[in-house]
């Protein structure tokens, strides 16, 4: 089937779920596919624990889209993405430092926000903007919206005793975010492709790391701070 995610054309696979999850992603017509998905591929040797069909496929599937999508000045973060006032905002860092916790404090206290990817949002620079983009690849609990927002900022999470928050130097957000997305290749040139695209979106992007507590405060100190960083730098 032709799906559209992260405005790539892609051909994916029925079998193992992947009709079901991809269902929000369909396209209708003809076009040549950018992204070919191909089952005969799937490596279950890539996983240490022993897989069902289901979840082969499903991350299989994500790990060759994440491949491909690097040759389209894109990659993944491990993060979960919400929208406010139609900026997207990426909260990323080790499972459990309450990512899907915080973007749910967003929603809760600002009307109107959306969580559109709630494990692997992609980042994809067009025409020298960088988007956040929903996809089919959303974790355990299958938060996802098919739809893009420009990217104002990505912050790094920590659980703490009190809520703080400092902007990043180019240093340490390469290093937390090659943390929270795949860099160790076969092939030397895609590892040169998604330090290029970290290279480019490190210049426009501002990145953070919080130290928080959950509860409304955080969000609110989150926001305010990303969105005026987001502003002074016209994002």
């Amino acid at each position: 089937m032709l799906c559209k995610i992260a405005d790539l054309i892609t051909q994916v696979p029925t079998a193992d779920g992947l009709a079901i999850r991809c269902a929000e992603y369909l396209h209708k017509g003809n076009d040549s596919a950018d992204i070919i998905i191909r089952t005969e591929l799937y490596d279950k040797a890539r996983y240490e624990t022993q897989l069902s069909a289901e979840s082969l496929a499903y991350m299989e599937a994500a790990y060759q889209f994440y491949m491909q999508l690097l040759n389209y000045e894109g990659f993944y973060l491990h993060a979960s993405a919400v929208v406010r006032d139609g900026k997207a905002y990426l909260f990323s860092g080790p499972c459990g430092t309450g990512k899907s916790t915080h973007t749910r404090l967003w929603c809760d206290t600002f009307p109107g926000c959306t969580i559109i990817n709630d494990d692997k949002p992609a980042l994809r620079c067009i025409d020298g903007v960088w988007y956040a983009y929903g996809t089919p690849w959303c974790g355990k609990d299958g938060i996802n919206q098919n739809m893009r927002s420009p990217l104002a900022g990505i912050c790094f999470l920590k659980q703490a005793k009190e809520n703080r928050i400092r902007q990043l130097t180019a240093t340490e957000a390469l290093r937390k975010i090659l943390s929270q997305t795949i860099h160790k290749f076969h092939n030397i040139a895609d590892l040169d492709l998604l330090l290029s695209h970290l290279g480019n979106m490190l210049g426009k992007i501002p990145v953070f790391e919080m130290e928080n507590l959950p509860q409304p405060e955080a969000a609110i100190l989150s926001y305010e701070t990303m969105h005026k960083c987001a502003g002074e730098m016209s994002l």
